[in-house]
């Protein structure tokens, strides 16, 4: 099934746990599987594309500005 693409404020960590999953972030897509991690500015357009091994876990860290 097709996964919503998120656009948010913040800087946002990702942190594989299990499985795999193909990850886009903008115009680039990442295969992360457990261990890997990615960081990217929330702004663009993000969210996962594919799941290629299930179960697929992650951990996301969103850390948004003070003002």
């Amino acid at each position: 099934e097709p996964y919503p693409i998120f656009q948010h404020e913040g800087i946002e960590f990702i942190y594989m746990l299990t499985g795999s999953v193909v990850y886009r972030h903008a115009d680039k897509t990442y295969t992360l599987k457990p261990g890997d991690s990615l960081m990217f500015d929330s702004a663009a357009p993000h969210g996962p594309e594919e799941l290629t091994k299930l179960p697929m876990t992650y951990l996301s860290i969103i850390v948004y500005t003070r003002e």
